[in-house]
């Protein structure tokens, strides 16, 4: 990161300059500067030393990282400022396939080292529309980036910061940059002040007009970004956009890069995840995610290895024999583990495909439906009972049958075939009804939370109760065959 040492203050504003929400015209930002031309750190990659920018975090270099991100958010013209490893940084970011599509523009800024504000000037100053100006070192999650979009559009024509209210979960505080807000506005900012109440993520945005304006003032002495900052509050003031719960952290040396990893594996987990997830499984997918981006793994390699080896457990169990049976849920329960990593993968790695959604959703339901069908065929082969041989097969047409209608639903409605936005969007038609199916698909949920039914059937194969979960599973699929049928019938009714 380019460092920013002034103290930066402002006259008081009146919080009327700021448009009212209810006026706003601002369409989507589609452009963005990134700044990367900084004589910063290096290291060593195989032997070869290159900038700071190019560190791998996560899975994708720094820069990369911070493009992916920003285009996942609707950016589609990116304008990076290079300088004093200008040949390095262009040759590795051509090898990175993925951005080949983009609209990618390197702008050299040959006097980079007379401060950062000259290359915010050189990278902004042919933007006439409005843009977004962010740190090439900085991390910042898709959530968090959504949430300052959607901020600007209520205010259009004001220059904004994005700002952290959460002051105790800053990383190193004394490296941070503090805000003093004033009436929504930033009345302070700078490394130093004494009083502060937020923290700046390295993130602006400016409204159209801006860009050619920041490179005059650049070229008319305003060499470091904040005294462009200065001259912008003075003027016109900049609004502070306190994004609650924000992800992002600075990387500028190891114990940095340690927590910048730590912060995108907390991103991994989910508001929707079931108790299992949260509390045991995600400690777990997360950890093996991280490591697997090191091999730039391809999540639908992960799905498939889950698939087989969920097909491994269901054999072991179809034996009949408790040793097999035990070992047949552990294998259950260590897929369900790791059926949360190509998600998690394509979500660190921004690798995420409509076809990888539909692959993940039509296995998880194949292995799960084959697993607890398994059960009835284990209990069947060690009790030689037929009831179980029959029910496991009806368990398993109204299991495929359910997945089937609710596939189906969402196909024909343009949503996304997961599990979890079938079951929200079937749910979403039953929110008025007050039957007895209709209560249960809202409450019972059980395609949603898988994690929950995986480590149910792991415990009771371990103490030799599988037929107890088998019979759970065939009464629970039964109801949800006829619970979700009777609510996609009410949808189709309205």
């Amino acid at each position: 990161m380019e460092k920013e040492t002034e103290m930066v203050s402002s006259q008081k504003i009146d919080q009327q300059q700021v448009v009212h929400p209810t006026q706003a015209t601002n369409k989507q930002v589609k452009h963005a500067v990134i700044l990367a031309a900084g004589n910063g750190q290096r290291f060593k990659e195989k032997g070869v030393e290159l900038p700071k920018v190019l560190l791998k975090v996560g899975g994708l270099r720094l820069l990369e990282r911070a493009i992916l991100a920003l285009e996942d958010v609707g950016i589609k013209n990116f304008h990076i400022v290079v300088g004093a490893y200008k040949k390095q940084i262009v040759e590795v970011m051509a090898k990175c396939d993925r951005l080949k599509t983009f609209n990618i523009e390197y702008i050299e800024c040959e006097d980079y080292n007379l401060g950062n504000g000259v290359s915010f000037g050189k990278g902004a100053e042919e933007v006439q529309a409005p843009f977004l100006l962010t740190m090439s070192d900085h991390i910042i999650s898709t959530k968090t980036l959504k949430s300052f979009i959607e901020d600007t559009k209520r205010y259009p024509n004001k220059a904004s910061l994005a700002c952290d209210a959460d002051l105790e979960g800053v990383f190193d505080m004394d490296d941070a940059t503090k805000v003093l807000s004033d009436k929504g506005l930033i009345g302070q900012i700078g490394k130093t002040i004494p009083q502060y109440d937020l923290v700046d993520m390295g993130l602006f945005y400016f409204p159209a007009g801006y860009g050619p304006k920041v490179g005059k003032m650049a070229k008319e002495g305003a060499h470091s970004v904040s005294q462009i900052i200065q001259q912008i509050i003075d003027k016109d003031g900049i609004r502070t956009a306190v994004l609650p719960k924000a992800l992002w952290q600075d990387v500028d040396n190891p114990s940095m890069k340690k927590e910048a990893e730590r912060r995108l594996l907390k991103m991994l987990v989910k508001d929707t995840d079931g108790w299992v997830s949260k509390n045991i499984n995600r400690f777990f997918s997360t950890r093996v995610s991280l490591f697997l981006t090191k091999f730039n793994t391809d999540p639908n390699i992960v799905t498939t290895f889950v698939f087989l080896i969920t097909l491994w457990g269901a054999w072991m169990v179809a034996s009949g024999e408790y040793l097999w049976i035990a070992l047949g849920g552990l294998i259950f329960q260590i897929a369900s583990i790791l059926d949360g990593c190509d998600g998690e993968l394509a979500r660190l790695t921004y690798k995420g495909s409509r076809f990888g959604a539909w692959f993940d959703t039509i296995t998880d339901n194949i292995r799960y439906i084959v697993f607890l069908s398994a059960l009835g065929i284990g209990a069947y082969t060690a009790s030689g009972q037929e009831l179980y041989f029959y029910c496991a097969l009806i368990l398993g047409v109204f299991a495929s049958y359910t997945a089937f209608i609710m596939g189906r639903y969402v196909w024909k409605n343009g949503g996304p075939l997961t599990n979890l936005e079938v079951t929200k969007q079937v749910d979403e038609n039953v929110k008025e009804s007050k039957g007895l199916f209709s209560k249960v698909v809202k409450n019972l949920r059980g395609i949603e939370k898988q994690d929950v039914s995986a480590f149910m059937a792991f415990v009771l194969c371990v103490v030799g109760l599988y037929k107890v979960m088998f019979w759970i599973a065939f009464v629970g699929v039964i109801i949800a065959a006829f619970a979700v049928t009777k609510s996609i019938r009410a949808a189709g009714n309205k």
